[in-house]
């Protein structure tokens, strides 16, 4: 779609005056959509290792209910509450399966209403196995699903397969849960690929994008709070619900 509409700029007598400007507007809001999606992709998946009973948490933000926690945010972008996430943790035996959903609606011009559903599973200190799945309108968009197998990861997406053979202990998806204290790096599930994250102060954490933007994470008590996601033409800001 974006390609297409970029070819057609290269001549202004194509469109009339306005017609030219909805277009534009048209093309900004694709990419700000594109962009918001791979933050909330990144910002949003969630599994980790099963960490048992080792962590009490005891939030009123938080519900508690035999072995599942849930997280609720808030999806904010220009002051204004434009979608919600909800992260889910279960605990089974000696495995934890995360499911984590999200719905977020922009309008400019036309109205997109980006779905997001994540699942996934750790053991052994390791991820298992994930997928992913996203809609846009009720289009699918993404379907694509990570698998351990022996000595290695297998990443298959729309018919493609990739292969990783490090083992993944942490990654993005566990940024909403887990406080990455002591780490380096990151698995990114968005970018199939390890990524820089620093401290900055107590409990605030600095992640580095591949296309050299930046997302900010605030924690209390091992649980993000709150987080900003930065794109190159938008920022939006996840605040977990009281």
């Amino acid at each position: 779609m974006a390609e297409a509409i970029c070819n057609n700029f290269g001549s202004r007598s194509s469109y009339s005056g306005p017609m030219y400007l909805i277009f534009g507007r048209v093309l900004r809001l694709y990419m700000v959509v594109k962009q918001l999606i791979i933050a909330i992709m990144l910002s949003t998946l969630v599994v980790l290792p099963n960490q048992g009973n080792s962590r009490s948490l005891d939030f009123p933000f938080e519900e508690k209910n035999d072995g599942l926690v849930k997280l609720q945010y808030d999806v904010i972008r220009n002051n204004k509450v434009i979608g919600h996430m909800q992260a889910i943790r279960t605990s089974k035996g000696s495995f934890t399966e995360y499911l984590t959903e999200s719905s977020v609606k922009v309008s400019l011009v036309v109205e997109l209403a980006i779905y997001t559903k994540v699942t996934g599973i750790f053991g052994q200190g390791q991820l298992i196995s994930g997928s992913v799945i996203r809609r846009v309108n009720s289009s699918n968009k993404v379907n694509a699903t990570i698998l351990w197998q022996k000595d290695k990861y297998v990443i298959e997406e729309d018919g493609e397969k990739m292969t990783l053979p490090e083992k993944i202990p942490y990654s993005s998806a566990c940024l909403m849960h887990v406080e990455p204290a002591g780490l380096t790096r990151i698995f990114s599930e968005a970018n199939k690929k390890f990524i820089p994250i620093r401290q900055l102060k107590p409990h605030q954490y600095e992640l580095q994008l591949p296309d050299g933007n930046k997302n900010f994470y605030n924690y209390a008590d091992g649980i993000c709070v709150s987080a900003e996601v930065n794109t190159t033409l938008s920022k939006a800001f996840f605040r977990l619900k009281k």
